[in-house]
């Protein structure tokens, strides 16, 4: 069985550690193949995806470890902090006025130093919301609409669809890739 999630990009370092199987890393153009006891650890905003090679014979697993989970420096640049405070608090109203009232500037002033560091306001807090969503599904610590609604996603719009465009998966395969609420075997008696 092979599995794959797309288009992650994080706000804090990343520690991916094989387990069993193949864990292929795809960063920069670039793979890296784990295997068991192997890690790598992606730098926060670092584009990567992530890919496990396994068969029903000898399944692949990797443990995904968040490190540094601080607040965001006012040293860091405008987007990088403004991503990381949406990905720690995403079930706020992050919208332009709100975030510009924090920052003590003008939402235009907001919208224009973003623009200049190539970043859009709506694509960056819908991204974090996403990789939280990820994070908290794979947790599994709540239920699947439990986890949409403490991520802030609005109750009309289609999480489902938005996730599997950024990852390639669906929640629930999300949800099962972590083994959080692992199936159980069924036996035929035949």
């Amino acid at each position: 069985m092979h599995a794959s999630l797309q288009q992650l990009w994080l706000a804090f370092p990343l520690s991916v550690g094989a387990e069993r199987g193949r864990v292929v890393v795809r960063r920069r153009g670039y793979e890296r193949v784990l295997l068991a006891r192997q890690q790598a650890i992606i730098d926060p905003f670092e584009a990567f995806a992530l890919r496990l090679d396994g068969s029903s014979a000898q399944p692949a697993a990797c443990t995904l470890e968040m490190r540094g989970l601080a607040p965001a420096q006012p040293s860091e640049c405008l987007h990088h902090r403004i991503a990381k405070r949406v990905f720690l608090q995403p079930q706020y109203a992050w919208n332009a006025a709100f975030i510009a009232e924090r920052l003590g500037m003008s939402a235009a002033q907001l919208r224009r130093a973003l623009f200049a560091q190539g970043t859009a306001l709506t694509d960056l807090c819908r991204t974090q919301r996403l990789m939280r969503l990820l994070f908290d599904v794979m947790a599994g610590e709540a239920a699947l609409g439990e986890a949409r609604r403490r991520v802030g996603w609005p109750a009309n719009s289609d999480v489902d669809s938005a996730f599997y465009d950024r990852f390639g998966v669906s929640l629930e395969a999300a949800r099962r890739l972590a083994g959080a609420h692992a199936m159980p075997r069924q036996r035929s008696v035949a």
